[in-house]
C-alpha cells in the first residue's frame, strides 16, 4: 500500500509540473502564437500541445477567448487532487471525488466565466460613463452579459434606463451572483465529503 500511496503523491507531483508548463504555454502562445522550431516554446509546445488539442473545439470559444486550455488543466487538477489524496490517505471515497469535481467545476468553470463577466461589465460601465464610442463599440459587441442587462432593463417598466444605469446594476447583480455561487459550491463540495460512501 505505501508503495502505491508513493507512486499516487510521484504522480500527482508530475501533473501539477505538467499544468505548470500549460500555464507557461498558454502565456507564450499570447507573445509568439507560432514557435520558431528549436526555440524554448517550441519545445514546450511538443510537450504540451498534443493533451491540449483534446479539447480544442469551438465550443469552447467565446469570441476570441479560447477557454479549452482552462478545461484541460481543469480535468488535470481533478486527477491531480485524487491522486494526491490517495497518496496522503491511502483510499478514495464517492464523497471526495464528487467534492474534487464540485470545486473543479467551480474553479475552472463557473468562477472565470463570472470573474470575464464582471471584467466585462466593469470596462462597459466605464465605457458608457465616458461615452467614448470605440470602447462602448467593443465592449457592447461582446454579448456574454446580455441577459442580466435585458432582466435589468425590463424591471424599468416606466421608462428607458441609461445604459450607465443598466451597466452598474448588472455589475452589482453579477458580483453578489459570483459571492452567491461560490458558498453554493463551497457548501456542496463540504457535503459531498461528509457521505458515507
Amino acid at each position: 500500500m505505501n508503495f502505491m500511496m508513493s507512486a499516487a503523491l510521484f504522480f500527482a507531483r508530475l501533473l501539477e509540473v505538467y499544468s505548470f508548463l500549460i500555464w507557461v504555454r498558454i502565456i507564450l502562445s499570447w507573445i509568439r502564437p507560432y514557435p520558431r522550431v528549436g526555440s524554448f516554446t517550441y519545445y514546450i509546445a511538443r510537450i504540451v500541445d498534443p493533451y491540449l488539442n483534446l479539447f480544442r473545439s469551438d465550443k469552447a470559444r467565446i469570441g476570441m477567448l479560447d477557454f479549452s486550455p482552462i478545461i484541460a488543466i481543469g480535468i488535470l487538477s481533478v486527477v491531480q487532487s485524487l491522486l494526491s489524496v490517495f497518496g496522503y490517505y491511502g483510499f478514495l471515497t464517492l464523497g471526495m471525488i464528487l467534492s474534487s469535481l464540485i470545486l473543479a467545476f467551480w474553479t475552472y468553470g463557473v468562477s472565470i466565466f463570472l470573474f470575464f463577466s464582471i471584467m466585462i461589465l466593469i470596462f462597459r460601465t466605464i465605457a458608457s460613463f465616458t461615452h467614448n464610442p470605440m470602447m462602448y463599440a467593443s465592449m457592447n459587441s461582446l454579448h456574454i452579459m446580455d441577459p442580466i442587462s435585458n432582466m435589468v432593463r425590463k424591471c424599468f417598466t416606466n421608462r428607458i434606463p441609461k445604459d450607465s444605469t443598466v451597466s452598474v446594476i448588472s455589475l452589482v447583480i453579477t458580483v453578489a451572483l459570483y459571492f452567491v455561487i461560490k458558498r453554493i459550491f463551497l457548501i456542496l463540495a463540504t457535503l459531498a465529503l461528509q457521505l458515507p460512501i
